[in-house]
């Protein structure tokens, strides 16, 4: 759940989105434009259960976010599942993929595809939910299929290992950050709760 103004009036939105588990302490990482603003989330475990989580930091320019899982709140007594990273610079053309993820919030969902890109540029950068985002990225361009809802979802490879976060579908393809890009963004914001970059020091007038 979020809040936009709208007609001088603060709405409360009920939006969804997909997310991986990344830690066995119960932190997943999903999209920016997903959970970066919300102001309630609940997530939806595979097995159905339902668990609130805290947003634990966010950074648009990677439209990565990592979110928390009330982990006192769970049923069951065993730990959660988790996914483990690969290495996302391994990638090549025709490299077969998995894109998984929950579309329109109702279901889980696998496609299966190929790399056709593996460091894709959008000139003019990307707009989502009206924020630039995404704007250091050079996206894993895939033909597994994305739904909306898939966003915050992993690219996964045929071994099980996650290779990108998917972000968005545009001209057939799907576009995912690069795994090993989100997993850095992720232990910054795990860490210190924020990502830290370096500049030169110049600004321009």
């Amino acid at each position: 759940v979020r809040e936009e103004a709208e007609g001088g009036r603060l709405q409360k939105i009920q939006a969804s989105g997909s997310g991986v588990i990344i830690r066995r302490d119960g932190y997943i990482i999903s999209n920016h434009h997903v959970a970066g603003r919300a102001r309630r989330l609940m997530c939806r475990l595979a097995d159905g259960e339902e668990i609130e989580a805290d947003l634990v930091g966010s950074d648009p320019l990677s439209d990565i976010a990592v979110i928390r899982l009330r982990l006192e709140q769970r049923r069951g007594s065993g730990p959660v599942p988790v996914a483990e990273f690969g290495d996302s610079d391994a990638l090549r053309v025709g490299t077969p993929v998995l894109a998984m993820g929950s579309p329109g919030g109702i279901a889980q969902s696998v496609t299966r595809g190929i790399v056709s890109n593996p460091a894709l540029l959008l000139p003019g950068g990307l707009q989502l939910e009206g924020e630039d985002v995404g704007a250091l990225v050079r996206w894993i361009a895939h033909d597994a299929r994305i739904y909306p809802g898939n966003s915050g979802g992993p690219l996964v490879s045929l071994d099980g290992h996650i290779v990108g976060i998917n972000e968005v579908g545009f001209a057939g393809l799907g576009g995912a950050i690069p795994g090993n890009l989100a997993r850095s963004v992720a232990d910054q914001i795990i860490r210190k709760g924020t990502v830290e970059r370096s500049w030169i020091g110049v600004t321009l007038q």
